[in-house]
């Protein structure tokens, strides 16, 4: 695996705090998944792997991708589309990236497809549409530089649900 560092140089890390709760972060890392446009503050994204390298997990549901040795660390990897919508084609297998985030161990990978994007917070903006299992989650939205609206999402908070949930499988 290759970790390719996001477009910008990401601010001290932060603790995650919902919009109505605290700051807004500064950046957000953009990615698509599936037909949703995620945004994921700086201070939880890392960096874009590139080749992605998966092994199998036993009896993990279909949305764990798998995990991934990054820099000798054996992190998961999540299909959020997948998760999101069952019945979505796996977003992993050949040009497949992952956007790497956390700290200590509470790492994690988000399987994605496309060019990931600098996207910015903006307070009032209405947030794209996005399924009820994500809703919690979003915390805003976001802009890239062409005017796109991404979901700014809680990044933590939807790590800790899923490893919580991967813990009930």
């Amino acid at each position: 695996m290759t970790p390719r560092p996001s477009p910008v140089e990401h601010p001290a890390p932060s603790p995650s705090h919902a919009a109505a709760d605290g700051p807004s972060p500064a950046l957000a890392q953009g990615v698509q998944c599936g037909p949703w446009w995620l945004a994921f503050p700086f201070s939880w994204a890392r960096s874009i792997v590139e080749e992605l390298q998966l092994s199998e997990v036993p009896h993990a549901p279909p949305w764990l991708a798998g995990a991934a040795n990054v820099d000798g660390k054996v992190v998961p990897v999540f299909d959020l589309a997948l998760y999101l919508d069952p019945e979505l084609p796996p977003t992993t297998g050949p040009g497949a990236l992952a956007l790497l985030g956390g700290e200590g161990e509470q790492v994690a990978a988000i399987a994605f497809r496309g060019l990931p994007a600098m996207a910015r917070p903006q307070a009032g903006l209405e947030a794209p549409a996005t399924p009820a299992a994500l809703a919690e989650f979003v915390v805003g939205a976001a802009t890239d530089e062409g005017g796109r609206a991404w979901a700014l999402i809680d990044a933590a908070a939807l790590m800790e649900a899923l490893s919580a949930e991967l813990a009930l499988a």
